[in-house]
């Protein structure tokens, strides 16, 4: 039996890079005991990323994490239609957005939260929620009985563990996307330039469909984003594939400079997926019963795909929220300030570009002032209009 004082104060779940930032921020200046444990089958592969600026200044811990990551600056947007003749760009006078790797970035806050103090239990198979009280959470982890005050998600939990704890079961219809991407070594020739703009699609195959194309160092990464329900009629194999064309197109790539992704051209473990609920926080309640979602549990990703930023943002919130609540006599009650503060602020973030995009990328492509302003609102959260 464990005894009292060996029971955390508030458990994190998940290994997203946001779930280390939270642990970190509940250990920083407190007494609050912390441990963090991940999730069994959480996506943790290595893919690149957009990073937004803007998340080192988020809190102090992270002010001197530029320094230490590898990264390759932005400068703008290059959008391309299908049609190689049609294309606009916008590039800014400073950084939009920064590349990086998703997994360098999760090991620089693992350590912030290890330096913190947080305990880290990284292989927590099998995890489960079983009930919970005026006195905590019942979690178990590996057989071991925990009782947290409460719990912080990061991350997707099994189905029994989300009932438990009064969590919806599923996302609404519509909010999830599936995230392909294909990462490959930069064709030997490809050179993005001294201030690079980041080709986007954001109409691909005439189906509203997002594409990107990441580079930093000797990486690229070709990424395309459609809804879930989309993917029964159109494979993200062919997808990507049309992706590529377009970007041959563009003369952005050679033909000959990724090999042909249909058929038996593509290994099968080279394009990667992922279920993103994209802006699903503006669909979904982020407290539960002594619990708060961040992250991707949360549903903290913009409309355009970016998770970093508003997930390590839902996660300063969340961690100052919970550090208040667990000395109130009603914690539940002393949670509601997190569902508050980030609609505030974060839910215009997420919201990404407002208008039917169907009527506005004609004008996209014609108006340099449109181009500007769609692409301020991918980058920086803008409204188009103003």
């Amino acid at each position: 039996m464990v005894k009292a004082a060996d029971h955390p104060d508030v458990v994190v779940l998940g290994s997203h890079p946001c779930a280390y930032l939270a642990a970190a921020l509940l250990r920083q200046n407190s007494a609050i005991r912390v441990t963090q444990v991940l999730v069994p089958n959480e996506p943790v592969a290595e893919r690149l990323v957009l990073i937004n600026p803007e998340l080192f200044d988020l809190h102090p811990l992270l002010n001197g994490l530029k320094r230490k990551l590898e990264l390759a600056p932005l400068y703008g947007l290059r959008f391309l239609a299908d049609d190689a003749g049609t294309r606009s760009e916008y590039a800014g006078k400073s950084i939009g957005t920064y590349v990086g790797s998703f997994t360098e970035l999760r090991s620089a806050l693992a350590k912030l939260a290890r330096d913190a103090g947080a305990d880290l239990i990284e292989d927590a198979d099998p995890l489960a929620i079983l009930a919970l009280d005026e006195n905590g959470v019942e979690i178990t982890v590996k057989g071991a009985h925990r009782k947290p005050k409460l719990l912080i998600v990061a991350a997707d939990l099994p189905a029994d563990s989300r009932r438990v704890l009064g969590m919806p079961t599923a996302w609404e219809n519509g909010v999830v996307h599936r995230y392909s991407y294909l990462l490959r070594d930069r064709p030997r020739d490809f050179e993005p330039g001294p201030r690079p703009l980041l080709p986007m699609s954001l109409d691909l195959k005439g189906q509203l469909t997002w594409a990107w194309l990441l580079v930093r160092g000797q990486q690229i990464q070709l990424a395309v984003e459609q809804p879930l329900e989309q993917v029964r009629s159109v494979r993200p194999s062919d997808l990507m594939q049309h992706w590529i064309d377009v970007l041959v197109k563009h003369q952005v790539l050679k033909a000959g400079d990724i090999a042909s992704v249909n058929g038996d051209g593509l290994n099968g473990d080279e394009l990667k997926s992922m279920d993103l609920p994209l802006a699903g926080a503006l669909a979904q309640e982020g407290v539960a019963n002594r619990a708060l979602m961040i992250g991707p549990a949360g549903g903290f990703y913009t409309a355009c795909a970016e998770d970093l930023y508003p997930a390590c943002w839902s996660a300063v919130f969340a961690a100052d929220a919970a550090k208040k609540a667990i000395k109130e006599k009603h914690l539940q009650d002393a949670l509601q300030p997190y569902r508050q503060k980030w609609g505030a602020s974060l839910g215009d973030y997420l919201r990404g570009p407002q208008q039917n995009l169907r009527f506005l990328l004609p004008l996209v492509y014609r108006n340099k002032m449109m181009t500007a302003r769609l692409a301020e609102a991918i980058l920086f959260g803008k409204s188009v209009v103003r």
